[in-house]
């Protein structure tokens, strides 16, 4: 039966081979058919045999051809074709507009050229994997428009030329995996629009150009394994923006700038496990909201900052293990605290002795936790407190200190967690060494042998270029040998200076002290230093003390003297540069009296470093000082103000009129800066001191006693300084004298004399010097009483003999300039006498000076007792003053 179906199915064969029907449904003897799909494949074939029109899926993958061309240039209706494992050296040139899939994995392809595929080609995924391409050239694939899924991996391409995927917005996948690309150059994948998918595994990267990946708008996976970037910044991950998944496990990544993923927000699984990073700091992954899946094992990450996880709140999984973390779990307080959707987190195999009660704050919803492979001494109270839902806690340590503070995780463990994951066991007390944590009882506690800080380092004020310490100490009971560890901003110090030595404390308690030296401080010294004590029960921290790094001010712009007339505008520039800046201030005079102050003329510029004062006066000259100062120490730097006013009188010189013999006070109030010099003329010829002629007051006044006809005439004050000279003139007439009957016992003879002895507006000094003389005479002067008419002492100015009226401002600080520049000036005026006697002045006790008049006091008689009353008026108003026989003071 069975041999006559046989036969049948062979005459039926030959049948339709010889018909029209067989032609169309015939298979080719070395292959296999099933509906459209032609299975040659691992045939040994050399040659493609006759391959039906029909077929729409060959397979001749595993053959040894070279050449397909012509043999499938027929097969219109082919849509699938596989040429994997042969001998093929070149891409077959098919003009096949139908083909959608071309697969020619491993065979010995070394380039990809410009002629392979036909224009407007369907083909839609291409695979090359394991050939030996080495070089693509432009516009290789630009008649691939449509092609969705292109793989080249495990090739030679150590370069792809630019624009190379212009054509290709519609392709999704691109693995390149194992070749030997060093560069990614900017804009390399552009055209890429639609690409979800980019591999670029086990190559030799080492620089990826800012805005390599511009263009992609819909990627999804990156994968950079296995390579040599070194750093991750933000000028690369333009284009990233929908990136879900990036791994670049297997690199020498040991930085990552600040901002790197502010364009990456949507990212959910990071990779980053066996790179060389260091340490964790607060922004590294700032931007990372959505982030759930976070590897960073196998590195040297030794430090985190308390922020550093402070941006993923939706964060599930966390991988740090394999690391050299320590003090980040045992001293700091909730560095994970933000993570509070956190299920899974593993720290196995660092570097942590000990657990801070606040280490794990906030991992309310953690499911797992690892802490294998660490050697862990002491768990402070509480540590797992927070931890509310954890059920698999993963600790092996058999260094555990066993002491009375330890005893709340026996209970701990009893009730929250899976005793199977736990094998932890004692080390310390000695009966208790090797025994599980879990069987801890509280009889067998005692007292912790762990260092105890006696001296924590304290917070110092350093100043730059000098040498700072710090100190701590420490003891244990057992006293032990304790070793020593500086950190610095949460990093150790590298090559450190330290001193260390052994005390007895007061009560006779051993300590160990440890010193840190910081030679020749420089900015870059300063932050936060901490001491680790560890003995052989554990690790203790002390508190952290911050180096401020201060620079000696230093100025870089000084004030310079300055001259200028009055009524201009004066700077003063003064700037200093220091650490901290240095806070600037300015004296005048060493005081902080400042004329243009008070009168609102002076402005400081604190932005500008600039100093001004408008409308200058001479009151602002003096000596401006300008105080750079911070904690580090003051500088100080001086200017001097000059002002210089053209020289002008005072007050208008008055034409005067003496009876001769009497005195006359001639004045000439002047201000200017400089001091102008005074000269007094009389008729054109200069007038030279002498026994009758005085000048005082800084020459402004000048005393002629004795007054003689020859002295009337012109009186000329001429006074000169830098910006000039100018001259004023009073004209002096002389009177003839008139008798006077005068009885010597009765009569007090008076002679008041005031000395105006300053010449500003702001002060006045009144010397008021009154002399009383008695003076016998032999015989009266007979004169006919009807032709005698008593005569009465006056005022040559004035009607009252006894008033003296003050002009000057009302307020006076007696403060003297010596220029004379006050608007107002104190009168001064001679008193008509019978007789003057030369006087001898004797100056005040001020500043002033004086001329005093040569041989005065000889000429007066040997009774003569001068009174003197020095009166200092800061309101002065006329006053009347009465005069007795008697001697009497004003």
């Amino acid at each position: 039966m069975g041999d006559s179906r046989l036969l049948l199915f062979i005459t039926m064969s030959l049948f339709l081979s010889s018909s029209t029907l067989g032609e169309i449904y015939f298979c080719p003897l070395e292959c296999a058919c099933l509906h459209l799909y032609v299975d040659c494949s691992k045939k040994n074939l050399v040659s493609v045999p006759k391959i039906p029109e029909w077929a729409e899926q060959l397979d001749l993958s595993h053959n040894k051809l070279n050449n397909v061309t012509n043999e499938l240039n027929t097969l219109s209706n082919l849509k699938v074709l596989k040429l994997d494992k042969n001998n093929m050296n070149n891409i077959p040139n098919l003009q096949l507009d139908e083909i959608l899939e071309l697969n020619l994995n491993r065979n010995n392809i070394v380039s990809i050229d410009t002629n392979h595929f036909p224009e407007n080609s369907s083909l839609k995924i291409l695979n090359l994997n394991s050939n030996h391409i080495m070089t693509i050239h432009e516009g290789a694939i630009d008649n691939l428009s449509n092609l969705e899924v292109l793989k080249l991996n495990r090739n030679e391409i150590k370069s792809l030329p630019n624009h190379l995927f212009k054509y290709q917005t519609n392709l999704r996948i691109l693995e390149l995996n194992h070749n030997k690309l060093h560069v990614i150059n900017a804009l390399l994948f552009q055209g890429l629009s639609n690409l979800t998918t980019l591999k670029l595994r086990f190559n030799n990267i080492d620089k990826i150009m800012d805005g390599a990946f511009f263009g992609f708008k819909s990627m999804n996976l990156l994968q950079l394994d296995h390579n040599k970037i070194r750093g991750i910044s933000k000028g690369w991950m333009y284009g990233l923006e929908s990136l879900t998944t990036l791994s670049m496990s297997n690199n020498l990544i040991s930085n990552i700038d600040l901002g790197s993923w502010e364009l990456c927000a949507n990212l959910e699984v990071l990779d980053l496990s066996h790179n060389h990073l260091i340490e964790i700091e607060g922004r590294t992954f700032q931007h990372l909201i959505n982030l759930e899946t976070l590897n960073l094992s196998n590195n040297n990450i030794s430090s985190i900052s308390q922020e550093s996880f402070s941006y993923m709140a939706h964060l599930k999984a966390l991988y740090l293990n394999n690391n050299k973390i320590s003090w980040t779990v045992e001293d700091m307080s909730g560095p994970f605290s933000k993570l509070q959707n956190l299920h899974f987190f593993n720290l196995a195999s660092n570097h942590i002795k000990s657990i801070n009660s606040r280490a794990f704050d906030g991992l309310s919803n953690l499911l797992e936790l690892n802490l294998a492979g660490n050697n862990i001494t002491s768990i402070q109270q509480h540590a797992f407190n927070s931890m509310t839902n954890l059920k698999k806690l993963h600790m092996n340590s058999s260094s555990l200190l066993c002491d009375c503070n330890l005893l709340w995780i026996v209970k701990w463990i009893k009730e929250k967690a899976e005793q199977k994951f736990i094998t932890a066991t004692c080390a310390y007390p000695s009966e208790v060494r090797g025994v599980s944590i879990t069987k801890l009882k509280e009889e067998n506690c005692g007292d912790s042998p762990k260092p105890k800080i006696v001296e924590h380092p304290k917070t110092q004020l350093a100043i730059k270029g000098r040498s700072a310490s710090l100190v701590c100490s420490a003891t244990a009971n057992p006293f032990n040998n304790m070793s020593f560890l500086w950190r610095k901003n949460n990093g150790n110090v590298s090559n450190p200076t330290v001193y260390a030595n052994v005390t007895l404390s007061q009560s006779g308690q051993p300590r160990a002290t440890s010193t840190l030296i910081i030679p020749n401080i420089s900015q870059g010294d300063s932050g936060k230093y901490q001491c680790v004590v560890t003995n052989n029960f554990g690790t203790t921290y002390s508190s952290k003390a911050k180096m401020n790094i201060v620079t000696f001010p230093r100025f870089i712009k000084t004030p310079t003297n300055v001259t200028v007339k009055t009524g201009e505008t004066v700077t003063l520039n003064c700037a200093a540069t220091g650490d901290p800046t240095p806070e600037i201030s300015w004296k005048k005079d060493g005081g902080n009296d400042f004329p243009a102050a008070r009168e609102r003329r002076m402005n400081v510029m604190p932005d500008d470093h600039l100093f001004f004062i408008v409308n200058v006066k001479t009151t602002d000259i003096g000596v401006y000082s300008c105080a750079a100062k911070n904690p580090a120490g003051t500088i100080v730097a001086n200017a001097t103000l000059t002002v210089l006013q053209e020289p002008s009188f005072a007050k208008v010189m008055e034409n005067k009129e003496v009876i001769s013999g009497d005195s006359v006070v001639l004045q000439c109030m002047i201000s200017g800066s400089p001091k102008p010099v005074l000269k007094w003329l009389k008729d054109d010829t200069p007038v030279v001191p002498g026994e009758r002629h005085f000048l005082v007051n800084d020459d402004q006044l000048l005393i002629i006693t004795g007054v003689q006809s020859d002295d009337a005439g012109k009186y000329d004050c001429e006074i000169t300084n830098e910006l000039g000279t100018k001259k004023h003139m009073t004209q002096l007439q002389v009177l003839p004298p008139v008798a006077i009957m005068v009885n010597e016992e009765d009569m007090t003879g008076i002679i008041i004399i005031t000395v105006v002895c300053c010449a500003v507006g702001t002060s006045i000094i009144w010397v008021v010097i009154i002399y009383h003389t008695r003076r016998r005479m032999a015989t009266a002067v007979r004169i006919p009483t009807e032709s005698l008419k008593r005569t009465h002492i006056v005022h040559s100015d004035s009607d009252s003999p006894q008033m003296f009226s003050d002009n000057v401002s009302e307020h006076s600080s007696c403060k003297d300039s010596g220029t004379g520049d006050s608007a107002k000036q104190t009168s001064f005026d001679g008193v008509p006498m019978e007789r003057i006697e030369q006087v001898h002045f004797e100056p005040p006790a001020t500043n002033r000076s004086y001329s005093p008049v040569p041989e005065a006091h000889k000429l007066l008689p040997s009774s003569f007792k001068p009174s003197i009353q020095v009166c200092v008026n800061t309101s002065v108003t006329p006053a009347t003053y009465s005069f007795s026989s008697q001697s009497s003071n004003v």
